[in-house]
């Protein structure tokens, strides 16, 4: 628990009183040594809720995500997730560690412990409001997609290197953000785990739907690898799960849609997509797509395989893969920012972000 620091201003803030989290909105909290107004809220679901929190004494703005743990195994996981986000920080590609603070179930009227995590904020949002806001009939230039691909990668290099290897097991479009620098950001460590899964002929059928049914939790359907969906292939579950969603990521940054738009099992437990064999604009990009989505995780490609042919294909198109990425920043009508799912409104203005 040494992750946690004391989390006092919260308490006598009064706003641990299980309220509605719009009266979470205008409270003041102290994490750590800082001194925070809650500003708005940008994302909720289940029991977690992110807010704009900004600091009383610099005017910087941050990231607030308050969870909150129904049960000891929600503690537990919880927990962990800080805690690897905490061992993760500091790489430029993953988002930034500030603080974390506890609030004992004693304390609020609600009966469940609350956690508050700060991290930096990306004011741009995801990869997915991104490419929505660009929209479907604007397919990505291989600059941009290399660039992004790139960074994304490099996150998950960095997980995977980790010993034991963390597999962050819910790697998505959502997951990535989009700092005011132009920096992609991977978020979202709550389904992180160094745990692996080694299924074996002796293995029940009750013992295997208990572990389906354990990583259903975890994962997002359609990015979700096979040896995840049926463990009767007695395939070994670990990190390798990640590169299958790095596939689907690249596919959909390539065409545009997801490669398993509709959450088949069966497509999925057979790879069965479709690549264009005349696609003359990303056709360098196939042996990596096929690389990942390898049903098949011992032969799938690893990350750091990916990240090799990622430098060939830039250093054959001769592109700066490592350059900044561009994006628009431009106000919107109200109107749109609040019926349209790929527009967000950060710091009080109507605004989208979309590729250059």
């Amino acid at each position: 628990m040494s992750v946690f620091k004391s989390a006092m201003g919260y308490f006598s803030s009064g706003s641990a009183n299980g309220g509605s989290d719009n009266d979470f909105v205008g409270q003041f909290v102290e994490i750590g040594n800082m001194k925070l107004r809650v500003k708005k809220v940008i994302a909720e679901g289940g029991f977690a809720f992110v807010f704009v929190a900004q600091d009383v004494g610099s005017g910087t703005e941050y990231a607030l995500k308050r969870l909150m743990a129904a049960d000891e195994q929600a503690n537990k996981n919880i927990i962990q997730e800080i805690s690897l986000l905490k061992k993760l920080s500091g790489h430029p590609n993953i988002i930034k560690y500030i603080a974390a603070s506890f609030i004992d179930k004693s304390k609020t009227t609600h009966g469940m412990s609350e956690y508050l995590l700060l991290t930096d904020l990306c004011s741009g949002g995801s990869l997915m409001e991104a490419l929505q806001n660009r929209g479907q009939g604007f397919p990505l230039p291989t600059p941009t997609i290399l660039r992004v691909f790139y960074q994304a990668c490099k996150a998950v290099q960095h997980m995977h290197a980790q010993v034991p290897p963390i597999a962050h097991r819910d790697l998505k479009l959502e997951n990535f953000l989009i700092s005011n620098e132009g920096t992609i950001k991977l978020c979202d460590f709550g389904s992180a785990t160094t745990e692996v899964y080694s299924p074996n002929p002796s293995w029940s059928a009750n013992q295997r739907n208990m572990l389906e049914e354990n990583l259903a939790q975890f994962t997002t359907p359609m990015y979700r690898a096979p040896e995840m969906l049926d463990t009767w292939d007695n395939r070994r579950i670990d990190h390798a799960v990640d590169m299958w969603a790095l596939g689907c990521i690249l596919y959909t940054l390539c065409y545009m849609q997801h490669p398993f738009e509709d959450s088949a099992k069966l497509a999925i437990l057979n790879g069965n997509y479709t690549l264009n064999p005349n696609d003359q604009d990303y056709k360098f990009f196939h042996e990596i797509i096929s690389g990942c989505l390898t049903v098949n995780p011992e032969m799938r490609l690893p990350v750091s395989g990916v990240l090799e042919r990622l430098a060939a294909i830039a250093e054959t198109h001769n592109i700066n893969i490592k350059q900044p990425l561009k994006f628009e920043r431009k106000k919107v009508e109200q109107s749109v920012a609040t019926s349209s799912p790929g527009v967000f409104n950060f710091f009080g203005c109507p605004i989208a972000f979309s590729f250059k």
